[in-house]
């Protein structure tokens, strides 16, 4: 759907993510060809609205407020389709959790979400969703200390649908020691200045690319550092294929206590399609492995929106990762960008918003609740991603790393820092290259240390 938008200044910045959540939309700002036409025009403390199809137009006069413009907008758009723009209403941000999370400060869980409803126009599910995710993670949360990101950015091959940085390892063979070594310093660095100042380190997580990419041995060598950590420690070990019994030897010998295992869907058609080199068998016997050994907690995570899916065998998926034993179960919604090879999204809509409800009313059931949640631009049908997780193993990191509660350092090349004091977010980028994040490592090292000094 072309969208084109006229509005003046501020109001098309504040309006731009509300139509973008419009189902396949994609704005403009020339008027061109377009599917529908909105526009804002502002006089004094008044503006006018406008929003027209091929078919009809509507307009409305509301007050030149962000609240009036944002819920004004909605409810024009909302006359003019004859449906609902999105589920999550004027909420277009990635982390709806934190409006949930300061409304349940100062109400109760039924003032939070009749308020999500009536002032933010969410759908009742998603409400009732993201106050429950809200709930279920924020008992975790310590009142001080950091976490940790280590990021290995190499994979052994690209996925259809991926757009993260990651990079071939192959093409970086020669610069595998180097990187490995720099990596152990930082984070040797870093714990180093957190001990000194006092700080605790909450949780530790190992994400990429594929940090199984690595052999185990190097794999081991880079996380020399943490191997007396123990505390909360998780590793994603997303590609089947790169896995081997000796990564679970070295895991339980680090003192590994999350291990995330991943074929995105375990559906032959589907991996085919979406270009893992694995079959649904070899991901079911590293999934057992990964259960059968000394590591507290297992994940997999499964992306809806791939080819080859309905919701009777997303159930089914799940009804299998149930009976073996998985702790905790996270589903993405397909979310296509500039970086991936696809341009178009796999299943339609409909079918989209099915498996999910489908998914959730199962694991729901099955004891299993939302304790994280986050949106993505262009994310498939409006939906959201969320871990899903039985009692008492929710994951630390990526709770604090969404709610953005505390301070997280980043290692290695492509990680970011989000360095959390007094309310306000500092980032810090790693370079996303390897050899550029060699040649800056040492600089970034001492800001991040500059840092710690001054927040002990």
């Amino acid at each position: 759907m072309l969208v084109y938008f006229d509005a003046p200044g501020v109001w098309w910045n504040r309006g731009i993510n509300l139509l973008r959540s419009l189902p396949e939309a994609q704005v403009v700002s020339a008027d061109g060809e377009w599917d529908l036409k909105v526009s804002v025009q502002v006089r004094n403390d008044a503006m006018l609205l406008s929003a027209e199809d091929r078919k009809s137009k509507q307009t409305a006069i509301i007050p030149a407020t962000r609240q009036d413009y944002l819920r004004g907008l909605f409810s024009l758009l909302e006359r003019l389709l004859g449906q609902s723009p999105s589920p999550w209403g004027i909420l277009t941000g990635v982390r709806p959790g934190k409006v949930a999370a300061k409304l349940l400060s100062s109400h109760g869980r039924e003032e939070t979400i009749d308020t999500l409803k009536a002032q933010y126009l969410l759908a009742p599910g998603k409400a009732q969703l993201v106050t429950s995710a809200v709930e279920n993670g924020q008992q975790v949360l310590q009142p001080r200390g950091v976490s940790i990101y280590i990021s290995v950015p190499f994979c052994p091959s690209r996925c259809n649908y991926c757009s993260f940085p990651g990079y071939i390892r192959h093409n970086w063979r020669h610069l595998l020691a180097d990187y490995i070594d720099a990596v152990a310093r930082e984070l040797s660095d870093l714990l180093t200045g957190c001990a000194m100042y006092q700080l605790p380190v909450n949780s530790i997580y190992v994400g990429g690319g594929t940090p199984t990419s690595l052999s185990a041995g190097q794999l081991e060598q880079m996380l020399t550092p943490v191997s007396d950590y123990r505390g909360e420690f998780t590793i994603e070990a997303g590609r089947p294929d790169t896995l081997a019994p000796e990564f679970f030897s070295v895991m339980e010998q680090l003192g590994v206590t999350r291990v995330s295992i991943n074929s995105q869907f375990p559906n032959q058609h589907t991996l085919d399609a979406i270009g893992r080199r694995h079959s649904v068998e070899e991901f079911y016997n590293v999934l057992e492995l990964a259960l059968n050994a000394n590591i507290p907690v297992v994940n997999t995570d499964l992306i809806i929106g791939l080819p080859g899916q309905s919701p009777e065998l997303f159930v089914s998926v799940l009804d299998q990762f149930i009976g073996l034993g998985v702790q905790n179960i996270t589903l993405h919604a397909l979310a296509l960008k500039r970086g991936a090879k696809l341009s178009a999204q796999y299943l339609d809509q409909e079918t989209a918003v099915s498996i999910a409800e489908a998914a959730y009313a199962r694991l729901n059931e099955s004891g299993y609740g939302p304790y994280y949640l986050y949106r993505q631009k262009n994310i498939a049908a409006n939906l959201e991603n969320i871990g899903f997780s039985l009692p008492g193993h929710y994951c630390y990191y990526n709770i604090a790393s969404i709610a953005e509660s505390e301070p997280v350092l980043g290692v290695g090349a492509g990680a970011v820092s989000k360095l959390v004091r007094h309310n306000s977010i500092e980032t810090l980028n790693n370079p996303r290259d390897p050899k550029l994040y060699l040649e800056r490592n040492q600089d970034l090292v001492r800001r991040k240390l500059d840092w710690l000094r001054h927040s002990s």
